[in-house]
């Protein structure tokens, strides 16, 4: 009998630990769960940080910096202060958004960033940013041909700069020329406030140039910031030049490579020879006052280079105020004595069909090499050879 309750209390203890061992299995599954439940998804942020100055203000033509911690980078948006969206393109891997253009100098814009998670979860940053405003800018204060004139094949591009331009490079890179017969061209500085640009050989006629610069927001070197966008476009629909002789007093005028006719003609005297070499035609007018005080000559009246007149059909070929233009005072002396200041004198009948016959843009070579025009005298671009107008400048 004194068996039987040992017996029982020794199956007690053994179903006493068969449940401490289930239990303590339990809760080791139960620690297990918890360790789990430690390792979920980190949260995941977001970094918008552009390029600044001093003030904190955005430079435009820099990238903007965006980075995802614990995500993936997907988009970058940016929006004007009017609603529409600026072009530009992402890097994912370089964590870089770069406007297509420069942005608006002292202009505001709003930036999202949008990334993945690796749940597939889409997150946002949106940061509002401030271009910078800065006190010194440069624009184009001219470009030549005027948009939509009608030009010579010899017409080059030529842009002038309110201000001198230090970092010319950049500067060039927003510009650009395309033409509808896709003809080699390069551009050229001829001082550091104008830069031209010109086919390797004339226009082609009937070629449609457009000539754009994208100048808004681009650091034109140190504090100097250019603005203005432009475009403009002309057409090429004359081909005339014409060849000055002085040595024969003949002006022989050709349309393309077919001599039109032969005029005579009166060049500068002595101490006044006309400027040789390659002119373009800058403009031309009707009727001009001319005036011996405008081109550094005498101011005071009965002196032996005095002059103040009218002149009728100038034909305009430098700055210093070289013109071919009727002189109908000296019709007597025309073809036979030199006595000009410097101009290409013509008899009335033949001034006037000359001057409706070229354009601006046109060529006119004087044969004078004992006194060759400068470049910048005008238009003086093709009396270099492509091979020096293109170095050091890449063609476009």
């Amino acid at each position: 009998m004194s068996q039987v309750p040992e017996k029982r209390r020794r199956m007690k203890e053994m179903a006493y630990l068969a449940a401490l061992t289930v239990v303590s299995a339990l809760t080791l599954v139960g620690c297990g769960l918890g360790a789990a439940s430690s390792t979920s998804p980190r949260p995941s942020d977001i970094t918008i940080k552009p390029v600044t100055d001093a003030s904190g203000q955005a430079d435009p033509d820099r990238p903007i910096h965006c980075t995802a911690t614990h995500a993936h980078l997907t988009k970058v948006s940016v929006t004007r202060s009017n609603g529409s969206v600026v072009s530009g393109s992402l890097d994912p891997s370089a964590g870089t958004w770069t406007p297509s253009q420069p942005l608006s100098l002292d202009a505001r814009y709003t930036v999202v960033a949008t990334a993945a998670e690796a749940s597939g979860k889409s997150v946002s940053k949106r940061l509002n940013i401030e271009t910078i405003s800065p006190a010194d800018t440069v624009t184009a204060r001219s470009i030549t041909p005027a948009t939509g004139s009608d030009v010579g094949n010899a017409q080059p591009v030529v842009v002038v700069f309110t201000k001198a331009v230090t970092d010319e490079a950049a500067v060039q890179k927003t510009l650009s020329v395309t033409d509808t017969d896709h003809v080699t061209g390069a551009w050229r500085w001829g001082t550091n406030r104008r830069v031209d640009d010109r086919p390797r050989t004339y226009w082609p006629l009937g070629d449609k140039i457009t000539v754009k610069g994208d100048l808004e927001g681009v650091n034109a070197g140190g504090s100097l910031w250019a603005t203005g966008d432009y475009t403009h476009t002309f057409t090429v629909d004359s081909d005339v030049h014409a060849v000055v002789n002085p040595k024969t007093r003949t002006m022989a005028v050709y349309r393309g490579s077919k001599l039109i006719r032969t005029l005579p003609i009166s060049t500068g005297g002595a101490g006044y020879q006309t400027w040789g070499g390659n002119l373009v035609v800058l403009d031309k007018e009707a009727k001009t006052q001319m005036t011996s005080c405008s081109v550094g000559l005498s101011c005071t009246p009965g002196s032996p280079t005095y002059y103040n007149l009218p002149v009728y059909w100038d034909v305009h070929l430098t700055w210093s105020g070289t013109y071919i233009h009727d002189a109908s005072w000296d019709n007597a002396t025309i073809g036979r004595v030199d006595n000009s200041h410097g101009c290409v004198h013509l008899n009335a009948s033949d001034g006037k069909w000359f001057f409706n016959t070229v354009e601006p843009g046109d060529l006119v070579r004087v044969i004078n090499p004992s006194k060759p025009v400068t470049l910048g005298n005008g238009d003086g671009d093709w009396n270099l050879a492509w091979s020096q107008w293109s170095t050091p400048n890449a063609t476009r």
